[in-house]
């Protein structure tokens, strides 16, 4: 594919019952919020390192979460309790299957969790060869490669490497079209080398992940761009000079409150989005935290032809990796682990 500028570790294993243990208390003080509450208190049976026990949501889950704590490895796992009327502390919202949402880092990682995802699609790498008959290889130039290097969870990852400017990536189908035109993604991440400034060279604009449809020019991007030495996240498009779509823009990070925080190299990170076609509206997730900067709507302001709303494709594909689209010779290094797409959130648990 031809690009033309912004055209187109080792880890201790801590499995989802560690979180479920020690969420059953939160589980319990959300409990009066009704639905919120739910997810952080669920716990799998048997497991954990403060035990899992009845999980509760809504009402109940004040008496269940507590329950949850105190029950040790020898609790089950509950049903859901009834809805309550009390104050939110801002709990994730409940997701099928009670998806835990939450934040610490230390309940990512560990073994590969597809097996018992539930999911749509889920791939681990761990075969050590790319399913074919899922993934088709994009870019022309150095291929990805599956190897145990870094990886997120499990004993390998997808490694991709770009000398300069290109693309290198991997887009899959199956799971297109979506129902209502809507679907999430989660994927892990360890970037090498990002973009750095050299001369001729102060600002890049890369893409990790893109979607394409029909309807509407363009990919729909998670992205990022570097600027002042740095890169941060972004997401935008790029519909081209076709007069009925944005044209090309990305809108940058800008939280936490007005003070983002710069992409790390060195380090797996969790990114989650969602792509919800029936409204035309976007969100992303680092590390289980929303970054409502980079939610967009049709009304979303943006630096692309600001008379049009940003309005989404029918989608039908999905690619992840990467693509840098100004002249350079830097290399670039990342690796992609455990990406999961689904008609609902996953969260970085699962």
């Amino acid at each position: 594919m031809a690009l033309a500028a912004c055209s187109t570790s080792a880890k201790s294993p801590s499995g989802g019952g560690a979180a479920g243990g020690s969420a059953g208390a939160p589980g319990g003080s959300a409990g009066a919020s009704g639905s919120s509450g739910g997810p952080a208190g669920v716990g799998a049976a048997g497991v954990g390192a403060a035990g899992a026990g009845v999980a509760g949501v809504g009402a109940a889950g004040a008496d269940a979460g507590a329950a949850g704590a105190a029950a040790g490895t020898g609790g089950s796992a509950g049903g859901a309790g009834a809805a309550g009327n009390g104050p939110t502390d801002g709990g994730a919202p409940e997701a099928p299957g009670g998806r835990d949402f939450s934040t610490d880092r230390t309940t990512f990682f560990g073994a590969s969790r597809c097996a018992q995802a539930n999911v749509q699609l889920c791939e681990d790498f761990e075969s050590g060869t790319l399913d074919t008959t899922t993934w088709t290889v994009l870019g022309g130039g150095t291929k990805p490669v599956i190897d145990g290097v870094q990886k997120a969870r499990g004993g390998k990852a997808l490694h991709i490497m770009v000398a300069g400017n290109g693309e290198s990536a991997i887009r899959e189908s199956k799971t297109f079209p979506a129902p209502n035109d809507t679907y999430y993604g989660r994927v892990f991440v360890y970037f090498a080398s990002l973009p750095t400034p050299a001369t001729g060279y102060t600002y890049s604009h890369w893409t990790m992940i893109a979607a394409t449809g029909t309807g509407v020019t363009g990919e729909i991007r998670v992205s990022g761009q570097m600027q002042n030495g740095m890169s941060y996240w972004g997401v935008g498009t790029d519909s081209g000079m076709d007069p009925t779509g944005t044209g090309d823009w990305t809108n940058s990070d800008k939280d936490p409150n007005g003070k983002p925080v710069a992409v790390p190299t060195g380090k797996w990170l969790c990114i989650e989005w969602m792509h919800k076609g029936d409204t035309n509206e976007t969100a992303f997730w680092w590390d289980g935290v929303e970054h409502p900067s980079l939610s967009t709507m049709p009304s979303t302001p943006h630096g692309g032809n600001k008379t049009v709303p940003f309005t989404l494709p029918q989608f039908k594909n999905v690619w992840l990796g990467w693509a840098e689209y100004q002249p350079t010779t830097e290399p670039f290094e990342l690796w992609l682990d455990e990406i999961a797409i689904d008609k609902a959130r996953i969260g970085c648990v699962l």
